[in-house]
């Protein structure tokens, strides 16, 4: 029998018993992807990358994407937390933001994040995570433009390196030595 084909009282019934379950369903938040408007600071002058430095509420906004990041790619650890932890060394130490090339407004809206870590002074860029929604359209390349502006083009890339990365590397003419498979 179809939801149709039931009388209104039972399928009101029946609606309520869905949202019931859905309000209480452990998966729900695996499909609820935000961006974030970011309305206490200006807009990059240059490129779409926002340094999240000490601002505790742009590290948040960096953790929340290192979250969606570990759940789409099914990783044991959440790659970045807003509360720097000295002692932890399986954490990125810096996190940037990305600003929305699809969304115009006079404040940036976060759209998604990198982190990266210093290892016997070598920079490592550990993950980034950008929102669905702005993927393929070009958003990547900037980003990957400012990270080398402000980084330089000698950061290394830690592995495991999927396979869109990886032909976007390549793309890019990255040189394949920076995806260096011995990151520890």
């Amino acid at each position: 029998m179809s939801i149709q084909d039931l009388s209104a009282a039972d399928r009101a019934a029946l609606l309520a018993e869905r949202q019931q379950e859905l309000e209480h369903w452990p998966a729900r938040h695996r499909w609820h992807i935000e961006m974030h408007p970011l309305l206490h600071i200006d807009k990059p002058r240059l490129g779409v990358t926002i340094p999240a430095g000490d601002d505790m509420e742009l590290r948040k906004v960096v953790e929340t994407f290192g979250n969606y990041f570990k759940s789409e790619l099914r990783f044991d650890f959440l790659p970045f937390v807003a509360e720097p932890r000295k002692a932890d060394l399986e954490q990125s130490v810096e996190g940037v933001l990305f600003n929305s090339r699809k969304l115009l407004a006079t404040f940036p809206v976060a759209v998604g994040a990198a982190g990266l870590s210093i290892e016997s002074g070598q920079r490592w860029l550990d993950w980034i995570w950008i929102h669905p929604f702005e993927r393929g359209t070009r958003l990547m390349e900037e980003v990957w433009s400012d990270l080398e502006r402000m980084y330089g083009t000698d950061f290394k890339i830690a592995p495991p390196i999927s396979p869109a990365m990886a032909g976007f590397l390549r793309h890019q003419g990255v040189d394949r030595l920076r995806w260096a498979p011995d990151h520890s």
